[in-house]
């Protein structure tokens, strides 16, 4: 294995270079817009939305004001890229505003500025966020139990709304902290038990899932009676790691720390362990949520259905659950859940990444997502054991790494049955599945490794509810 601070000094040459590929806006949306739009339509297709913090400017925009830190002239870059993005939230809409706060508030901190612009997107992404909870409120009323994803989760949902609103809330705008308190209270009634007339009319918790609001028809004929997503980024997971960190900033609603521990035992519940530590489902079917299957994946046993096995990565596996119990065991102060959280995390790296993973560098399904993990448990706890497996993590990330690509790195597609069992390869510079996350990972664990201070080594992480 390279020697730690060779490993250091190439992964951040890495990042600066990546960097260097996406400093022209133009040029970057350009290549992204054709790359994805010659993918085979029957692919799951990945996106390139330009006003979008996870897949457009606002994420690469993060990459180029951290690169600012040593180099000057990358403050510029992150500028150009921030206007790109607010000039495309005139067609993206009021939605898209928010994914503007975090990157603008970072280059803010770091460069000064952006003081009209941070007012005025924490004031219509306020409105917009209240507005919406309104409307969810509403539809419950009317229709009863019964939620989609995306009323919720990190990537389109409430949970990742209110990480503006949190970042804004802390920095006192009063606005934002009043919308995000309207978040977490709506949070917080989701956590009681509800009974849906599909699920046999027995108790699951209130973030079920209805089959009539799946968007996939497949969903329907795999979770007929509905489902309990686990993960982070569609999944419980999400809102489990908001509320963690809001409660931890002060910003709290009544029955805030009970809805904290309901949905905190509800995923130690539903985990299973073999002797390398706990994993996870992604998604666990009505009827095993409401007790009446014969195999619950609890205890020892390994989640029924092949589809449901534990993933290693940040948005349905095992790095992001158990990074969220983490928060949540600090949030509550409660040492059993970040110890299980450790375990959870150390077997990960123990254990053989499956093929998916080890072929994807990306932080959503990938390897710098988990990487991104370790280091920030290494960093957390102090315990210089966790370096050595993110060594490990970081050398086989700094060897996907390729001259001869648009971005450095390719964003991982798995096959489809018409397209023959090979996945795709395709160029994606955003933070979710792109180049600019992998960058952003690399460049943090570098100066994570070095020693520098955790507030100095993150922030854009943020952006996945990670801190």
């Amino acid at each position: 294995m390279t020697a730690p601070l060779a490993l250091c000094d190439a992964a951040s040459d890495l990042a600066y270079r990546v960097a260097d590929r996406l400093s022209s806006p133009e040029r970057v949306a350009g290549t992204a817009h054709e790359a994805l739009t010659a993918l085979p339509p029957e692919l799951l297709q990945p996106a390139w939305q330009p006003a979008s913090l996870l897949m457009g400017h606002p994420g690469i925009a993060l990459l180029h004001t951290r690169c600012a830190r040593n180099d000057a002239r990358y403050a510029a870059i992150g500028h150009a890229h921030l206007a790109a993005a607010v000039a495309a939230t005139t067609d993206a809409g009021p939605a898209a505003v928010g994914d503007l706060l975090l990157p603008a508030r970072l280059h803010a901190d770091a460069h000064g500025g952006y003081a009209r612009l941070l007012a005025r997107c924490a004031e219509v992404h306020a409105a917009y966020v209240r507005a919406r909870v309104a409307r969810l409120t509403a539809r419950r009323q009317e229709h009863g139990p019964g939620l989609a994803a995306d009323d919720y989760d990190v990537i389109s949902g409430l949970a990742g709304e209110a990480r503006g609103l949190l970042l804004a809330a802390d920095h006192g705008d009063e606005r934002c902290a009043q919308a995000l308190r309207d978040v977490l209270t709506h949070l917080v009634r989701m956590t009681h038990p509800v009974r849906p007339p599909v699920a046999g009319g027995s108790p699951v918790p209130g973030w079920w899932c209805a089959p009539e609001r799946y968007l996939l028809p497949r969903d329907r004929e795999e979770y007929p009676r509905g489902d309990l997503n686990v993960g982070v980024a569609h999944g419980i997971c999400g809102p489990l790691a908001l509320m963690a960190l809001a409660y931890r900033s002060g910003h709290r609603v009544p029955g805030m720390a009970d809805a904290l521990r309901r949905m905190a035992d509800w995923v130690v519940s539903v985990g299973y362990t073999d002797d390398l530590g706990m994993q996870w489902p992604g998604r666990v079917a009505a009827e095993e949520a409401a007790g009446e299957s014969s195999h619950p994946p609890q205890g020892l046993q390994p989640p029924r259905e092949a589809g449901a096995r534990s993933r290693p990565g940040w948005c349905y596996g095992t790095a992001g659950i158990a990074w969220s119990l983490y928060l949540a065991g600090r949030a509550l102060s409660d040492g059993q859940l970040t110890a299980l959280a450790e375990d959870a995390v150390g077997g990960l790296v123990r254990r053989p990444l499956d093929a998916a993973v080890s072929s994807d560098p990306g932080f959503c399904h990938g390897r710098a997502g988990v990487l991104h993990t370790v280091s920030r448990m290494a960093v957390a706890t102090g315990r210089s054991e966790w370096w050595a497996m993110a060594d490990g993590l970081a050398q086989d990330v700094v060897a996907e790494y390729d001259p001869r690509t648009p971005f450095g790195f390719r964003q991982v597609l798995p096959p489809a049955p018409a397209s023959g069992p090979a996945p795709h390869r395709v160029h994606h510079p955003g933070l979710l599945d792109g180049a600019a996350g992998i960058a952003l990972v690399l460049v943090g664990y570098a100066d994570a490794r070095r020693g520098v201070g955790v507030d100095e080594v993150n922030g854009w992480d943020a952006a996945f509810l990670m801190g």
